[in-house]
């Protein structure tokens, strides 16, 4: 029985000597694992974003509340812009937004609930191809026509965070207590976004009046990126007198960090219906038929931008 204990003793102990052994080398490869450090990871995002280059095409449209062209019209004549983002102005309520996006496949609507003036389908909307998220709408009472509103949300397009307004705001000769000025000042002057824009109509040549206030705040219009002469162009003819207006749809925008250029876009002169199209309304028929039977009594504009860090920020 003596023996038969201290065989056992002995065999425990070699048993805790093996199974020691065993986990010293564990210990000793758990004890060098070296776990990628947050330098390490931001170096990483650095180097992707070094790489980045996006292209991002945008357009901007006053309807007229949907009076002389068909949702379905619209995204055809749209369908040539290859767009990922659409600010529409005077937008019927309900799916008018999302009919149009089902031509162009954008699925990603927001309407605003703000009509403006509070007339009958003057909202303000926004169609994008990705998701949109953190939606809101801003209500504007300045000196003017009231209420105008303010149309956000975010968006990420192919790695680039975005902030996307649609506007339509009464056009005034001075800054001070316009629609304009407040959006430049409580809105945009005091925005963290990385990427904003601000798309719609807003009733003011870019370098006049009112609008001067987007330009003190680092909001920049594709007309100078692109060359274009304002003075001789116009996104609106007049219903009843047929005047134009001049160029008072705009494109804004501003980055903080990436390098961005307007490589194309412009005006876009041939938004018609088809010849032979006949619609219903109670009004601007005969001025309709008049100018040809355009799809609105503005014009659409558009613009390419590409985004990038090879070299720094323009």
């Amino acid at each position: 029985m003596k023996h038969l204990l201290t065989t056992t003793i002995a065999t425990l102990i070699l048993a805790g000597c093996a199974f020691c052994k065993a986990l010293a080398p564990e210990r000793h490869l758990n004890k060098n694992i070296d776990f990628p450090s947050k330098s390490s990871f931001g170096k990483e995002k650095t180097k992707n974003k070094e790489k980045l280059e996006v292209k991002i095409r945008f357009a901007a449209y006053n309807v007229l509340f949907g009076l002389w062209g068909k949702p379905e019209s619209i995204g055809d004549m749209f369908k040539q812009y290859d767009l990922d983002v659409v600010c529409f102005n005077e937008v019927p309520d309900g799916d008018w937004t999302a009919s149009v996006g089902r031509v162009l496949g954008m699925d990603y609507v927001h309407v605003g609930k703000v009509s403006s003036a509070n007339h009958r389908d003057k909202y303000k909307s926004i169609l994008c191809r990705f998701p949109l998220y953190d939606k809101d709408e801003q209500v504007v009472n300045a000196n003017g026509w009231k209420p105008a509103s303010l149309v956000s949300a975010k968006s990420n397009i192919r790695g680039v965070p975005l902030m996307i307004h649609s506007t339509h705001i009464p056009g005034r000769p001075e800054e001070e207590g316009s629609a304009a000025a407040f959006i430049a000042e409580k809105l945009i002057s005091s925005s963290p976004s990385e990427n904003l824009f601000v798309l719609g109509d807003f009733n003011n040549h870019f370098d006049r009046g009112a609008l001067k206030s987007f330009n003190k705040v680092g909001l920049k219009p594709i007309w100078k990126e692109l060359s274009i002469d304002t003075a001789k162009a116009s996104t609106h003819k007049h219903i009843e007198s047929g005047n134009e207006s001049g160029v008072i749809d705009h494109i804004f925008f501003s980055t903080k960090t990436l390098k961005v250029n307007v490589t194309g876009g412009g005006i876009i002169n041939n938004a018609f219906n088809n010849p032979e199209t006949e619609l219903k309304m109670n009004r601007y028929e005969k001025e309709w038929v008049k100018y040809g039977k355009p799809l609105s009594d503005h014009r659409p504009i558009w613009a390419e931008f590409i985004f990038s860090t090879d070299n720094g920020k323009k």
